[in-house]
């Protein structure tokens, strides 16, 4: 199961600023500088979106083992030092392009971003963002895209589960 980074689970520090308000033309953003070694929060310069992204204000972002393997120099891509690790996040968008259609500003969404999900914000293409239900929780919510879509592809491609068979006990 995908650990979650949350603001609760971040220094006060994070806490007391939200992205856009405060920090000028800066965000946040846990970065891996050396492979190997402990992220460092850092603050980031902000950049243009452009007509197909999304600007997202992070909430949760799932803790995966591929954002372990790829600080480690262990994934099959390499992003160059430095990065900011996570895959999938929750949060609400803040700014649209001008070709953006699927969400507004306002909107709860889910997305897959890459290797830029640790941070107060990200931006991705808005064909890697989903609008996420008032009843989902984005905690919950953060963890579907990659968690979610990994067991999915391990239960129906690699385990071959048919709907109505048994899963096998493990006692």
């Amino acid at each position: 199961m995908a650990a979650l980074l949350c603001r609760r689970s971040l220094p006060r520090t994070w806490l007391c600023r939200r992205a856009g308000q405060g920090c000028g033309r800066h965000y946040r953003a846990a970065l891996c500088a050396e492979l190997k070694q402990p992220l460092a929060i850092e603050e980031v310069a902000r950049r243009p979106v452009r007509p197909h992204e999304v600007r997202v204000e992070v909430h949760f972002c799932g803790v995966n083992f591929a954002d372990i393997l790829v600080c480690r120099g262990q994934y099959q891509e390499k992003p160059p030092l430095p990065f900011t690790p996570g895959m999938e996040f929750s949060g609400t968008v803040l700014e649209t392009g001008a070709d953006v259609s699927s969400v507004k500003e306002g909107d709860r969404v889910i997305g897959v971003s890459g290797f830029n999900g640790m941070a107060e914000e990200c931006i991705v293409d808005q064909k890697t963002l989903w609008r996420v239900p008032e009843k989902v929780s984005l905690q919950e919510a953060a963890v579907l895209p990659v968690s979610y879509g990994t067991a999915i592809l391990a239960l129906e491609h690699r385990a071959h589960t048919q709907p109505g068979s048994m899963m096998p006990s493990f006692t």
